[in-house]
């Protein structure tokens, strides 16, 4: 069995849905907040939302299905002009030989970044593919069924005014969720009277849900290190289980430092790659929870390796989004506690519909996949045409 064709359809669409389109509108803290231009809203900074779908078709005519973020067109371009030669006439299903061609070839240029996701999605299309081929779902090869649902946890929480925000958590408790994520508004521009108000808005947050649903918090990249001692000092009677992204990624030495006097656990690692990546994290003490994205970390080649370097280290992993490949990820290794989940807030007047992957909405704050071959999924993306 060989690869015949590489197919990359660059969408106009978000990866996250509605989802992106309701961020805009709602404020959180970011990396770019010090700078007052750039606050408000998310997309004054922020590139263009785009996605990119890569298909792999065989010269039997079976076909393999994987997709990722792809912003400025960079991924698409990648896959293009680059990668996808690499797979024409190789067999797609020597997975760790292809992947580690590509990330050296990619060398120059990659590790981290647009280049991961290009791996990323190729390595996705090439599990299912793998699934189709010997009649079995992806989680099926990746060692069968560690659990039969996975717990999701919801990760929308934003705070817009007391009401909506206290109704919305409500109702992620009276849906079954047993864990929800809110966004922080205030960093280190802000002040101490920006701190007062996170705090606020936490102890808000646990009063409202109670003392038996698990509570998070995300700075997105937004604070620096004295800002979080200082937060996570002051967050310490509201029992979190974890505040997450605190600082930029490669900010290793500082992290380390922050997870060793915080009271909160410290979760990382959506802006990470590879195992050598976490492997850095992890020598470096510098997190109590992994976090990959699997459209970015490598796929599910090396998101297997990540989880196994994080069982080892005794950390817990909360993946990064929702999606079908994260779920098969989830249903084959118990390394992973919770994926994240984004439901349509109770104030909202869109309704909430199956993810673009024909992903279902969880139920109780748990989801269980069936036993479709590949990932079974089947992309609803305007302006997309699958293979046939």
């Amino acid at each position: 069995m060989k690869i015949a064709r590489v197919k990359v359809s660059h969408i106009n669409m978000s990866f996250w849905g509605e989802f992106a389109a309701r961020q805009d509108e709602l404020h959180l803290v970011t990396l770019m907040a010090t700078y007052p231009q750039y606050r408000h809203p998310l997309s004054s900074w922020f590139p263009a939302e785009a996605m990119c779908v890569v298909e792999i078709e065989t010269e039997d005519g079976l076909v393999g299905t994987g997709w990722c973020e792809d912003y400025s067109h960079a991924t698409s371009v990648i896959i293009d002009e680059h990668l996808s030669r690499l797979l024409i006439g190789a067999d797609p299903l020597d997975r760790n030989r292809l992947w580690d061609q590509m990330y050296r070839s990619t060398m120059p240029y990659g590790r981290k970044g647009p280049a991961l996701y290009a791996i990323s999605a190729i390595d996705i299309a090439l599990w299912d593919l793998a699934g189709k081929h010997f009649g079995q779902p992806v989680y099926q090869l990746l060692g069968g069924r560690a659990r039969d649902e996975v717990p999701i946890y919801a990760s929308h929480l934003h705070f817009t005014n007391e009401d909506e925000f206290t109704r919305e958590a409500a109702e992620y408790v009276n849906r079954g969720f047993k864990a929800m994520k809110m966004r922080f508004l205030h960093g280190p521009a802000d002040g101490r009277q920006g701190m007062n108000r996170n705090t606020e808005l936490v102890q808000l947050l646990r009063e409202t849900v109670g003392d038996n649903v698990d509570i998070m918090a995300d700075a997105y990249m937004g604070w620096d290190l004295e800002y979080a001692r200082t937060m996570c000092r002051m967050l310490a009677p509201f029992n979190m289980k974890w505040i997450e992204e605190p600082l930029l990624p490669d900010q290793i030495r500082d992290y380390a430092t922050l997870r060793r006097d915080s009271p909160v656990p410290i979760a990382a690692g959506e802006h990470e790659t590879t195992r050598y990546g976490f492997s850095q994290l992890i020598e470096a003490e510098a997190v109590d929870i992994i976090q990959f994205d699997i459209g970015r970390v490598g796929g599910f080649s090396e998101a297997k390796r990540v989880c196994t370097l994080a069982q080892a280290a005794g950390l817990p992993v909360y993946t990064h989004a929702y999606g079908t490949p994260t779920l098969h990820l989830a249903t084959s290794d118990t390394a992973i506690g919770m994926v994240e989940y984004f439901p349509v807030p109770v104030w909202d007047r869109i309704d909430e519909a199956p993810h673009f992957d024909g992903t279902a909405i969880p139920v109780d704050g748990k989801l269980m996949l069936g036993d479709e071959p590949g990932l079974g999924a089947t992309l609803d993306l305007p302006g997309f045409t699958a293979i046939t």
